[in-house]
């Protein structure tokens, strides 16, 4: 049951409903007609495809192999280990988040983050921002009691100290690695309150760094007229549909009531306040969602509670709630939709990427500048006639008389810098945000939008900018928020992750790319080393195939097929073709050796007297603009009279715990001459793992048992042992599938929890190994990641 309650009316309590939807009034009766500031969110405008599952199992699988594959460019020690923290995505592109631990110890600034597009085919980039290969001692020698009283004194009033985690700090802007204490304090600064992050070195004492959660903003009151809000029965201001959404006062506890009407639209009224908060919440988590397919405010179906109440002229995102205070006059609170938008922006930015914050004002000013990104983007989804969508932050406060906070359009119209310079990293914060500000104007507008809408100047480069639309311009900046690795974020990294998300989102055009290039050059942040480049690649394309493609021939006989190919994209071009993998003693050859797309030719394959029997792929290759390949199957007997032999293996697979043990049968055939002596050997075991025979030779057509002893020492995994028969005319080989876990039996399967390959698990009474490490985020439940874990 979803009741529709107007101002004043009584709604009717369901006990059987969990979740109501409320109109309710944010302002006075006369301010807004009923409804104002409903509507119906259709289509992406921009458009995106959400990974599949299927989509997400390849970019991890991909992730992985690209860590492995990147050691040097990420500085891998051989003491380092990745777990996957977390999987976002964004429009078209994948990001896959692995913390780094070393010898054991969490490493911060560490991180890898991968992205893959969607489909989970394709890495697009590999970032981290630890630039050099650990090498650390990991013994502390100053105590964790110590490293807490240090970071107790950061804080002028202290509520609380967190026991201190012993971790290896690698943020290359710090200098070398070391070892350090990680001990957050609640409590507050002389001027605001504080959730401190210190990071204490364990060697000499010294602070190496330290980053605030809490995000300070400033605004009033602002009202949005008749709106619907999603309720718990009973009544209560939480949302379970967005996990997490919340509304109440100081104390914590949401409001609840026994009417599902909320609010007198006074601006002094708290209830009032938290219905304008509440609903700016939910309709931010709504154009997540509906614009960039990105998941609550975490990117992992996460949203977070808001406060009303707060007894300052300001509002703050404290890194678990947003807390919204009331203007200098105290007539209105200080809930507009774009400092709630910017509030909760401020957490979007703590979660996105390595996660956390930076303590830089240059960090600080990016941080600040993504609120009011956020703000803006969000008046936009709204389209709510009470506040329009715009460009300026707070434009209905009265903090102290003069209009708007900020302006991104402008930012120098209230005396903050509108482009880069070297003073930037010493600006104070909200100021410093201006840059950035200015940049994401440029690009979603322009500089002379028209419409209504300001013009905007630049201070370098082209005088005449076009934009790109707010909606691309905001999916690019959250794309390239994921890239953010931990500690300070500089307008250099801003501009190359933009470039690198412009990049990927729009993979097939330029226009953005230039766009997002062109506005930073615009506020005067300069071009960096190596950052992306975009120049659009030869769209014509074509496919390959082989018909038949499979034959049986005796050694010495030749067979043939039909190469056909097509254009699938572009124009017809030029086609090469060559083969790989044809056996010794055997030749392909191709009439034509070349051809224009969508065109055929004839290949022949010849055997020779000499050409070894057995089973083979060859591989045929179409090489234009691009390579594309088919494969042909070939197999080779031996001529009449000669002698020859199979091997088979029964099972052809087996799963034990490291230290068991298992068998199998290899049987032999005779498939042509005479039976000959086959002598049997293995290839391919584990470490730790020995395979025999018994007995080690047989004659054709008989058998022989092949026993596979593991060792504790066995690492777990999954591997392929070939056994191989060697006979005097031939030899030929069979596969075993070797699986080894870490232990029998297993814990029952959880949610954010850590597992190592080999590790077993229980899960709906179905026991299951893991095939690779990772943290088990929601719905990665055995049965639906067989890329992560095998039925046993």
């Amino acid at each position: 049951m979803n009741p529709k309650v107007k101002l004043g009316a009584v709604a009717m309590l369901a006990a059987a409903a969990m979740t109501t939807t409320s109109i309710v009034s944010a302002t006075s009766a006369t301010a807004a007609p009923a409804n104002t500031g409903v509507r119906t969110i259709t289509t992406d405008a921009v458009g995106f495809s959400k990974p599949t599952p299927e989509g997400q199992k390849r970019a991890i699988a991909l992730a992985g192999k690209a860590i492995a594959a990147q050691e040097k460019t990420i500085a891998k020690s051989e003491d380092d280990s990745f777990a996957l923290e977390k999987a976002t995505s964004v429009g078209d592109v994948q990001f896959l988040t692995y913390d780094r631990t070393y010898k054991g110890l969490p490493v911060y600034g560490g991180e890898v983050i991968v992205s893959t597009d969607a489909a989970g085919l394709k890495v697009a980039s590999l970032e981290t921002a630890q630039k050099t290969e650990l090498n650390v001692d990991t013994k502390a020698r100053v105590s964790a009691s110590k490293a807490a009283n240090t970071a107790r004194a950061q804080l002028a009033k202290v509520e609380s100290v967190s026991t201190p985690k012993l971790v290896v700090h690698a943020l290359a802007e710090t200098g070398a690695p070391r070892l350090a204490w990680e001990v957050v304090v609640t409590g507050s600064s002389k001027t605001a309150p504080s959730v401190l992050h210190t990071y204490v070195d364990a060697v000499t004492g010294s602070i190496i760094s330290k980053w605030d959660a809490v995000r300070m903003g400033t605004g009033n009151g602002f009202y949005n007229g008749q709106v619907t809000i999603t309720t718990t029965s009973g009544y209560t201001m939480r949302d379970n549909t967005r996990s997490g959404l919340a509304c109440g006062g100081q104390n914590g506890s949401a409001y609840t009531k026994s009417t599902d009407s909320w609010g007198n639209g006074q601006g002094t009224n708290l209830e009032t306040a938290c219905v304008d908060a509440y609903w700016a919440a939910q309709k931010e988590w709504d154009m997540l969602k509906d614009w960039f397919g990105y998941n609550g405010f975490n990117g992992r179906g996460t949203g977070y509670p808001a406060r009303v109440g707060l007894n300052q002229v300001n509002a703050f995102w404290n890194g678990s709630y947003t807390n919204f205070g009331h203007n200098q006059a105290n007539t209105q609170q200080a809930t507009p939709m774009d400092v709630v938008g910017h509030e909760y922006g401020h957490a979007i930015y703590q979660f996105a990427g390595a996660g956390g914050g930076g303590s830089s004002n240059e960090d600080g000013g990016l941080n600040e500048s993504t609120g009011d990104i956020f703000g803006a983007l969000l008046e936009s989804y709204a389209n709510n006639p009470n506040d329009p969508p715009d460009y300026t932050v707070g434009e209905e406060v009265n903090l102290v008389g003069s209009g708007p906070i900020r302006y991104m359009y402008k930012p120098s119209t209230n005396g903050d810098p509108d482009c880069y310079s070297s003073r930037i990293p010493s600006t104070e914060v909200h100021a410093a945000a201006g840059p950035q500000n200015h940049w994401f104007y440029l690009v979603a507008e322009g500089t002379n939008p028209g419409g209504g809408k300001p013009a905007s100047p630049v201070c370098a480069g082209p005088s005449s900018l076009t934009g790109i639309g707010i909606q691309k311009a905001g999916k690019i900046y959250l794309a390239s928020l994921q890239l953010r690795g931990a500690g300070n974020r500089t307008h250099a990294q801003a501009r190359s992750q933009t470039l690198t998300a412009a990049k990927q989102l729009y993979p097939n055009s330029c226009t953005e790319f230039n766009a997002v290039k062109a506005a930073w050059t615009a506020v005067s942040v300069p071009a960096v080393s190596n950052e992306p480049t975009c120049t659009i690649q030869n769209q014509d394309d074509f496919s390959i195939a082989v018909n038949p493609s499979s034959a049986s021939v005796q050694a010495g006989a030749s067979t043939s097929a039909t190469v056909n190919t097509a254009v699938t994209a572009g124009s017809a071009q030029n086609v090469a073709l060559s083969a790989t993998g044809a056996p010794s003693g055997t030749t392909v050859s191709f009439s034509p050796s070349s051809v224009t797309a969508g065109q055929s030719s004839t290949v022949n394959i010849a055997t020779s007297a000499s050409t070894p029997s057995g089973n083979y792929t060859i591989t045929i290759n179409g090489a234009g603009s691009v390579t594309r390949s088919t494969t042909f199957s070939l197999s080779v007997t031996g001529q009449p009279g000669q002698n020859d032999f199979s091997v088979s293996v029964n099972p052809s697979s087996a799963t034990v715990s490291a230290g068991g043990s298992t068998s199998a049968t290899l049987a032999t055939a005779v498939t042509s001459g005479s039976a000959q002596n086959v002598a049997l050997s293995a290839s391919g075991a584990p470490s730790g793992t020995t395979v025999s025979f018994s007995p080690s030779s047989v004659t054709a057509g008989q058998s022989s048992t092949v026993n596979i002893a593991t060792s504790a020492s066995t690492p777990a995994g999954t591997y392929t042992i070939t056994l191989t028969g060697t006979g005097a005319s031939a030899t030929h080989g069979t596969s075993f599938t070797l699986t080894v876990g870490g232990g029998q039996g297993g814990t029952t399967w959880q949610e954010w929890k850590q597992y190592t390959a080999g590790d077993v698990v229980t899960y709906n009474g179905v026991s299951y190994r893991c095939l690779q490490s990772h943290t088990s985020l929601p719905g990665w439940d055995p049965p639906n990641v067989p890329a992560l874990w095998q039925r046993i």
